[in-house]
């Protein structure tokens, strides 16, 4: 038995489903008669975020993650893929697309965690020592956590983007986020054979910043968004969230 893939598993799709859960509850059924989106598109879009957050791991583990300008490249490419993905005519100026952004950006999130914890958790089997083991699974739980929140946010952004018929100016956004984020996660893997210290210090950084942006995106402009757009559609609704 694989217990590092049902570990993996585990740490990943948990969290996800958790902030999935947090988030969507106030917009769908029984919080609100009318949803403010489909839940099967939304699934469907979570699962197209699955396979496109592996295809894009698999890309990933061929990276040299010391190199400053492939992790920068890598992230760009992140949001690009979600641009793509989202760019479609039924999704154009429609409030629903915010979240379909969401579940896109959560699935891409969640596969990338996924495939971190697995990759990386068969490394630290081989250190032998449990309490050293114990601090890299938590450590190694942080920075997956750190990629869904951060990935599920820039989705949010780049749906909002569709949303409001101005995709390229919100894909710019999230491209600028994203690759902060993974410039700090540069910083950590290339101080991880040197500093202890600033190894940590790096990681918490990278997840403050990607709790602190899913945090502004999903519960400070998430409401006003979907009034905005409902406002462009010509739609009123007054049992919009707060």
């Amino acid at each position: 038995m694989d217990v590092i893939l049902y570990v993996a598993a585990i740490s990943a799709f948990a969290p996800t489903l958790a902030l999935m859960y947090a988030v969507l509850r106030k917009y769908t059924y029984p919080a609100v008669e009318q949803p403010f989106f489909s839940d099967p598109a939304f699934f469907k879009l979570f699962v197209v975020g699955l396979v496109a957050g592996t295809l894009l791991f698999a890309g990933y583990t061929y990276l040299n993650w010391l190199n400053m300008i492939y992790m920068a490249l890598f992230a760009a490419i992140q949001c690009l893929v979600m641009v793509v993905v989202m760019n479609l005519k039924r999704f154009h100026g429609k409030s629903d697309s915010v979240f379909y952004g969401y579940g896109l950006g959560l699935g891409i999130g969640c596969a990338m965690a996924f495939g971190m914890i697995y990759y990386f958790g068969k490394a630290i089997v081989n250190i032998g020592d449990d309490a050293a083991d114990a601090v890299a699974y938590f450590v190694l739980f942080l920075i997956a956590l750190s990629y869904i929140l951060i990935t599920s946010a820039i989705g949010t952004t780049v749906g909002e983007g569709i949303a409001r018929l101005r995709p390229m100016e919100f894909a710019l956004q999230a491209v600028f986020v994203n690759v902060v984020f993974s410039l700090i996660m540069w910083a950590a893997y290339i101080n991880s054979g040197e500093s202890e210290i600033l190894f940590y210090a790096c990681i918490a950084m990278a997840l403050i910043v990607a709790a602190v942006y899913f945090y502004y995106i999903m519960y400070v402009k998430l409401s006003s968004v979907v009034k905005d757009v409902l406002r462009m559609e010509g739609k009123a609704r007054k049992d919009v969230p707060r």
